[in-house]
């Protein structure tokens, strides 16, 4: 199933200003691999930079979440621990 993944704020400067697109993949690994394919200089920020939220849950280190069913996934940069 397409999964429509979404790029808020500062993720866009990785994207071309690209905000969304559609990718078909079992789980959050997939999604980044795919991701990071579309886009070469997001793949490095990828798995460290960035939470996912599925359709509106943000979930950190998701890598293994199935995302078969999701409709809309949205990357949100990670707060900044302190």
């Amino acid at each position: 199933a397409l999964a429509r993944v979404v790029f808020m704020g500062e993720v866009r400067q990785y994207t071309g200003d690209d905000d969304a697109v559609e990718i078909d993949a079992p789980n959050v690994l997939q999604l980044f691999k795919k991701l990071g394919a579309l886009y070469p200089r997001l793949a490095p920020v990828l798995e460290t930079g960035f939470a996912v939220a599925i359709d509106g849950e943000v979930m950190e280190d998701a890598l293994l979440q199935r995302i078969d069913d999701a409709k809309e996934i949205v990357l949100v940069p990670k707060m900044e621990g302190g």
